[in-house]
């Protein structure tokens, strides 16, 4: 039996994320052809500086870089991601072997307060509220320019307490990484007597929020054919569409960018915003397709990023004809 060498992040959420692919390739493989697993933790600079900012240290990448290193290099074979956490480009020599069926891509607040008829009606005025994401930030301001962001890092149960050890009203977090960990609605109310606000209808996410990507070296064939097993088709079409906006953008976590698409009944949809950090500036844009090709759903979506970039009316919406 072959041994396949997997690299992951320390944190909890990072070998839960690990856990439920390695469980998804042993669900899907042949039975005579499940390799074992020999797990190992990867210290990333993005972990080991939780003091700084990502925008300061570097953006997108500074939670895979030491991990690709290790795959291009050959000390693993895959590497598990939050697809979020990868640059819109990789380096040369590597590729996404698999992109598991995406969890819900949205974030929720956490919050002091119950919910109101708008999720953020439930916020006092010059409420504080925790994130280190300029998504977020931009968007928490352009709806509401009285609230007060309290940068904060750390793991999912570290920005949980920090509501309490900072005095914040509320933090936003991702749905996905809260579920994968066993939060659920109900264990923070007894736990933590705190609620659960969705923001599914309110907060555009990132590309890519809420799917685990496995990584891999792009000559390596015997991996990518084990891989193939567990990647999601309708899960690759859609975030594609949104790395390639991200990226015409000249993307990373260096300025807001939002981007969520998914199929529908007629087709595909796609919404996707850039701004200030402060929320001024804003600029989204919307468009439907009939079809699924993902080249032309990636042309449409790099065209309405160029002009988003441009100067003129600060929502930009059409529909696409293909």
């Amino acid at each position: 039996m072959t041994c396949v060498a997997v690299g992951t992040r320390g944190s909890a959420l990072a070998r839960c994320q690990t856990g439920l692919v390695l469980d998804a390739l042993r669900r899907s493989l042949p039975g005579v052809d499940v390799p074992e697993f020999d797990i190992r933790v990867i210290s990333t600079q993005g972990d080991r500086q939780l003091n700084a900012s990502l925008q300061a240290i570097g953006g997108k990448g500074v939670f895979v870089k030491e991990i690709e290193s290790e795959l291009l290099n050959g000390q693993i074979d895959i590497a598990v991601h939050s697809l979020k956490d990868m640059a819109p480009e990789l380096p040369e020599g590597l590729t996404v072997g698999a992109i598991l069926a995406r969890a819900c891509p949205f974030d929720c607040l956490i919050s002091v307060h119950a919910g109101g008829a708008a999720p953020l009606d439930s916020l006092p005025k010059g409420a504080r509220v925790g994130t280190n994401s300029l998504r977020r930030q931009s968007q928490l301001l352009h709806l509401r320019p009285d609230l007060r962001i309290v940068p904060i890092r750390g793991n999912v149960p570290t920005r949980i307490r920090a509501i309490e050890r900072y005095g914040l009203d509320a933090v936003v977090l991702a749905q996905s990484g809260l579920r994968r960990l066993d939060f659920t609605p109900e264990s923070l109310m007894s736990e933590y007597g705190l609620h659960w606000i969705a923001l599914d209808e309110t907060m555009l996410p990132a590309a890519g929020q809420g799917a685990m990507a496995v990584e891999c070296r792009a000559d390596d064939a015997a991996t990518l054919r084990m891989l193939a097993y567990v990647d999601d088709a309708s899960t690759r079409r859609d975030v594609t569409v949104e790395r390639a906006f991200m990226q015409a953008l000249g993307g990373s976590c260096t300025f807001p960018i939002g981007a969520y698409g998914r199929g529908t009944d007629e087709g595909f949809a796609f919404d996707g915003f850039i701004s200030q950090p402060d929320g001024t500036q804003w600029r989204g844009c919307s468009f439907t397709a009939a079809g699924s090709d993902v080249p032309a759903l990636v042309a449409e979506a790099e065209q309405y990023a160029g002009r988003l970039l441009q100067d003129g009316e600060p929502q930009v919406v059409g529909t696409a004809k293909s």
